[in-house]
C-alpha cells in the first residue's frame, strides 16, 4: 500500500507543467465533493456510499472504513475534487428497526481554486447519511452534507443529495441520486441540481466481470454527461478497473469584449488495480483526459484508497489457516439450532479450517436436536478435518454429542453424568377425583393416550407397548450411534451407561470413552499434540459475497403446539403456540416470493388443534408443484405435527425423531362435584338440546357421547385421506400404522410415514437440489416466520429463548403445567370442544 502511495505522488508531482489558459475558468459545482473515480452508483457499496449513493448504505454488513486521496494536475483541473477524505459506514441489524444503513464522511477539498468559478475556497465537507429497505431487494437513502471554511464562500452551506438503489437478481443492479436537491447557493451563484443514474450487470453472476452504463444530467446549464465502467477479477484478490467518462465543459473565457461562456466535451479514462489482503485492501488509479475537439491526451488527476471493514474479502496471499472454534451450549431454538449446523457445515467447506474445536455444555435439546449436531461434527470429520471436544461436567445428552468427535477431553474438576434417559409420564385421575372432578374423553384409537393422562392412574397395555417400543428403538440409537464412533461394541456402551456417572478421575482409566483428562490452561498444548502443529484459533470471518444476489430457502419454523389465531409465547411455562393464521400466512408469502427459490418445514410440535393442524397443511399441499417443499422433523412431530409434515415433496427424521401419532381426541372435564364441594351452585339457560354439550358444569349424556364419536371419527377420516393421499398409501395402509401409534424416526421410515433419514442441514441440501441450485453457488436462509413477540419481549431478549425457560417454576409445578396440552387451554375458548390431533403423552426427559 505504500508503494501505491508513492506511485500517486510521483505522477502528481509528473503532471505540474502548466498547460491551461490563463484567463480560461471552468464553472463547476463547488458541493460535489472529492472525486472518487470508479466508485458505483449500483451494485456493490463499501463505506464511500455514503457520498456515492446513500441507498448503498442498507446493503452494508458490518463495519467499513476508507480513506481518500485525490490529486488533480492544477493546470488540468476542471472540478472541485482534489483532497483527502474519510468515510466510515455500517449495516445495522435490530430486532427493534428494520435493517438499515448509516455512514459518516468527512472530506477536506483543497481544488485548484485558479481553474473555477465560482472560488470553492478550500473548505471541510461534513456528510451524514442513511438508508432504509424498500423490500428486500431496494433501498431509499439520504445524505446531508454542511461545509466548513472560516468564512470561505462554502461556510455554513448545507444540502442533501437523495438516492434509490436496486439488485434485480445476481445479473442487474441499478442506482440513482439526485445531487443538491435544495439547489443552495454559493457567492450568490445557485448550484444546479444534478441527476445520476447507473444500471451495472455481472454477466456470470459473480464479481470476476461488472459492467455498467451510467449519465448525468444538469437541470440549469442542460449538460449530459456519460460513462462506462468496467472490472475483471484477473486472480483471487486482484481487480482491473476502468472508466471511460464523456463529460461537457462549461468554459468561461475572459475577452477584450467581455466573458464567453462555452463548452466543450473532454473524454477522461480512469484505471486501476485494486488488492485485498482479506478485511483491508487498496485502490490505486490514475486519470487521462482530452478534449473531443482535438485537444491532446494528457495526465489529470491519481487517487488511492485504502479500506478496512468487518467484511472479508478473498485475499491475494490466501486466507491464515485456523481452529475453527464452536460454543454449543444452553437452551438452542430450533433457529438457533439451524444456524449452528449451518456454521459447522460452513467450517467443513472452508479451506482455511484444518480443525474444529467445540466446547460442550450443558445442550438443552431434544435427541433428534442431539443427533443433528452430531452428524454436523461427523461432517467435518468427513471433509478430512479433525474435530476436538472438550466437556467440564456433562450429561448423557452432552456426551452423545462430544463422541462423535476424534478426541474428547474431561475438566479434571468435572466428569460426564453418563447414565442414560428417563422419560415420565403425570397421570391426574387420582387428583380429580379428590377434587370432585371427572375426565371424559373419546379418542381414535387404542395408542391415542393422551386423555390417560386424565382418565387412568396408569399406562394402558396399548400404552405401554408402544412407549417401550418407543424407548428401545431410541436407546438402540444412542448406544450405537456411540459405539461406532468410540469403536467399541454397544453391549459395551451400555455397561458404561449403567455404570455411570463418571468423576475426571474415573474417566482417566477409562480411554473407551474419553481420550484424557485436561486442565483448560493445558489444553493448548493438547490440541498441538493432537494436530502435530499448531494453529490459531479464530472466530468465523464475515466474508464479503461475490454475489448481488443469493438463492433463497425459506425454512419456515412450526414449534410448539399448535392453535388457531396468531403465534405467541408464554414466557412463565416457557411454551411457544405455533398459529394457524401466522404460518399459513408465512407459507403463502414465500410461495409466492419470486425470491424464494425452495421451502423447508421444520417441525418440532406434539400437534394441537386438528382443525389449526388442517389449516397449515393445505398451504403446504398447495405449494406442491409451484416449488419445493420439504419437511425436517426436529424432536417431536407427531400428529398435528406429522399432518403439516404429510403434505410436503420430502419429509427427513433423525432416528432420533418421534413422530407419527395420527390419530385424533376429544373432550372436557366435569367440574360439577367440585363445585358442588364449594359451595357453588349454578343454572343454565340454553334453546338447543346439545348448546352446553361441551359445559364443564355437567357431564355428557349418552347420546352426546357417541356424537363426539362420529364427530372425531370424520376428523380421523379427513387425517387419514390427507396422509394417505401425499404419502401414495391407501387409507387401509395409514390406519394401520396410525390409531395415535407413535414411532421413533428410524421406525417412520420402516413403515412409510418418513422418506429418509437426516436432519435440517439434509433437508436444506435436499430442497436446494429439488430447485436446481447448483452445488457451487451458496443459497441463504429466510427464517419464517418473524419472531410474534411484542416489544417488550424484544427489549428482554425473548426470542433466543429455547426449551428450559419455565426454570422461575418449582420443578413440580413446571412438569404438571407441561404435562397439560397447551392447545386445550391457551385459545381462550376459541378451541373448547374442538378435536385434538397431538401426542398422547408429554416427554420430559430427564
Amino acid at each position: 500500500m505504500r508503494a501505491i502511495g508513492l506511485c500517486a505522488i510521483a505522477i502528481a508531482v509528473g503532471i505540474a507543467p502548466a498547460r491551461a489558459q490563463q484567463d480560461t475558468r471552468y464553472a463547476e459545482e463547488p458541493t460535489s465533493g472529492l472525486d472518487t473515480p470508479l466508485t458505483p452508483l449500483a451494485g456493490e457499496y463499501d463505506a464511500m456510499a455514503v457520498v456515492a449513493n446513500p441507498a448503498g448504505l442498507r446493503f452494508l454488513r458490518g463495519r467499513h472504513v476508507g480513506l481518500l486521496l485525490h490529486v488533480d494536475d492544477d493546470a488540468e483541473a476542471t472540478s472541485a475534487g482534489a483532497g483527502y477524505g474519510g468515510y466510515a459506514s455500517a449495516g445495522v441489524q435490530s430486532r427493534l428497526v428494520p435493517p438499515m444503513g448509516i455512514g459518516v464522511g468527512l472530506e477536506v477539498l483543497r481544488p485548484a481554486r485558479a481553474a473555477l468559478l465560482p472560488d470553492p475556497g478550500e473548505p471541510v465537507r461534513l456528510s451524514l447519511g442513511s438508508a432504509l429497505p424498500i423490500g428486500d431487494a431496494a433501498a431509499f437513502g439520504a445524505t446531508y452534507h454542511r461545509f466548513f471554511d472560516s468564512g470561505g464562500p462554502l461556510d455554513g452551506v448545507t444540502t442533501w443529495d437523495l438516492g434509490l438503489a436496486a439488485r434485480m437478481g445476481p445479473r442487474f443492479a441499478a442506482g440513482f441520486v439526485v445531487r443538491d436537491v435544495g439547489r443552495p447557493s454559493v457567492d450568490g451563484v445557485p448550484v444546479q441540481r444534478r441527476y445520476e443514474v447507473e444500471v451495472a450487470t455481472r454477466p456470470t453472476g459473480t464479481d470476476r466481470v461488472e459492467l455498467a452504463l451510467g449519465g448525468r444530467f444538469g437541470e440549469t446549464r442542460l449538460d449530459i454527461d456519460g460513462w462506462l465502467r468496467g472490472s475483471v477479477r484477473v486472480a483471487r484478490g486482484v481487480w482491473l478497473r476502468s472508466e471511460l467518462v464523456a463529460q461537457r465543459l462549461n468554459r468561461v473565457t475572459a475577452t477584450p469584449g467581455g466573458e464567453v461562456d462555452d463548452g466543450v466535451y473532454e473524454a477522461r479514462v480512469t484505471a486501476g488495480v485494486e488488492l485485498s489482503f482479506g478485511r483491508t485492501g487498496a485502490l490505486g488509479t490514475g486519470t487521462f483526459a482530452g478534449n473531443l475537439d482535438g485537444g491532446d491526451a494528457h495526465p489529470l488527476a491519481a487517487s488511492v484508497y485504502l479500506r478496512v471493514s468487518d467484511e472479508q474479502r478473498p485475499p491475494v496471499l490466501g486466507e491464515r489457516e485456523r481452529i475453527a472454534k464452536f460454543e454449543i451450549g444452553g437452551a438452542l431454538s430450533e433457529r438457533a439450532l439451524t444456524a449452528t449446523v449451518s456454521a459447522l457445515r460452513d467450517a467443513a467447506r472452508d479451506d482455511a479450517v484444518r480443525a474444529v474445536f467445540v466446547h460442550v455444555d450443558d445442550v438443552q435439546v431434544g435427541w433428534s436436536g442431539a443427533r443433528t449436531l452430531r452428524r454436523a461434527l461427523q461432517r467435518v470429520r468427513e471433509a478430512g478435518k479433525p474435530v476436538l471436544a472438550y466437556i467440564v461436567a456433562g450429561n448423557t445428552r452432552d456426551y452423545y454429542i462430544a463422541s462423535a468427535a476424534d478426541k474428547v477431553w474431561v475438566d479434571p474438576a468435572g466428569g460426564i453424568r453418563l447414565t442414560g434417559f428417563a422419560a415420565t409420564v403425570l397421570y391426574f385421575k387420582e387428583l380429580l377425583a379428590r377434587v370432585g372432578a371427572e375426565a371424559q374423553f373419546e379418542r381414535i384409537e387404542e395408542f391415542k393416550t393422551a386423555p390417560e393422562a386424565f382418565t387412568r392412574t396408569g399406562p394402558s397395555q396399548p400404552a405401554l407397548a408402544m412407549r417401550e417400543s418407543l424407548y428401545d428403538d431410541l436407546y438402540a440409537t444412542i448406544a450405537e450411534d456411540i459405539a461406532r464412533s468410540r469403536g467399541i461394541a454397544p453391549a459395551r456402551v451400555r455397561e458404561l451407561i449403567d455404570g455411570g456417572p463418571y468423576t475426571a478421575g474415573q474417566l482417566a482409566d477409562l480411554p473407551e470413552l474419553v481420550d484424557g483428562v485436561v486442565e483448560p490452561d493445558k489444553l493448548g498444548d493438547a490440541v498441538r499434540a493432537a494436530l502435530g502443529r499448531s494453529l490459531p484459533f479464530g472466530p468465523r470471518p464475515l466474508r464479503a459475497s461475490d454475489r448481488w444476489h443469493h438463492p433463497t430457502i425459506a425454512v419456515i419454523y412450526v414449534d410448539g403446539d399448535i392453535v388457531s389465531g396468531r403465534s405467541r409465547w408464554i414466557p412463565l411455562l416457557g411454551r411457544r403456540l405455533a398459529g394457524s393464521e401466522t404460518l399459513a400466512a408465512a407459507i403463502a408469502g414465500a410461495r409466492a416470493d419470486r425470491d424464494v427459490s425452495a421451502i423447508v418445514v421444520r417441525v418440532d410440535s406434539p400437534g394441537g388443534d386438528a382443525l389449526a393442524s388442517e389449516v397449515i397443511a393445505r398451504e403446504v399441499k398447495k405449494t406442491r408443484g409451484v416449488k419445493p417443499i420439504v419437511c425436517s422433523l426436529g424432536d417431536v412431530a407427531a400428529s398435528g405435527g406429522y399432518f403439516i409434515a404429510a403434505g410436503c415433496d420430502r419429509i427427513f427424521a433423525e432416528p432420533t425423531t418421534i413422530t407419527g401419532s395420527i390419530g385424533i381426541f376429544v373432550g372436557k372435564v366435569d367440574l360439577s362435584g367440585l363445585l358442588s364441594r364449594l359451595g357453588i351452585t349454578w343454572h343454565t339457560y340454553k334453546r338447543g338440546r346439545a348448546a352446553d354439550r361441551d359445559s364443564y358444569f355437567r357431564p355428557y349424556t349418552d347420546d352426546e357421547r357417541r356424537a363426539v364419536k362420529r364427530q372425531i371419527r370424520y376428523y380421523y377420516g379427513r387425517f387419514v385421506d390427507f396422509v394417505a393421499g401425499n404419502r401414495g398409501l391407501t387409507p387401509e395402509q395409514v390406519d394401520d400404522v396410525g390409531r395415535g401409534r407413535v414411532w421413533t424416526g428410524r421406525q417412520a421410515v420402516d413403515v412409510g410415514l418418513v422418506d429418509e433419514l437426516g436432519g435440517i442441514g439434509d433437508a436444506i441440501a435436499h430442497a436446494k437440489r429439488a430447485a436446481g441450485i447448483p452445488d457451487g453457488v451458496p443459497a441463504q436462509l429466510r427464517d419464517l416466520p418473524d419472531t410474534p413477540l411484542g416489544l417488550l419481549n424484544r427489549l428482554l431478549g425473548a426470542p433466543a429463548l429455547g426449551r428450559g425457560d419455565a426454570g422461575a417454576l418449582a420443578p413440580g409445578v413446571r412438569e404438571v403445567l407441561r404435562a397439560l396440552p397447551a392447545s386445550m387451554w391457551a385459545e381462550s375458548g376459541r378451541a373448547h370442544g374442538r378435536p385434538q390431533a397431538r401426542l398422547p403423552f408429554d416427554i420430559v426427559w430427564d
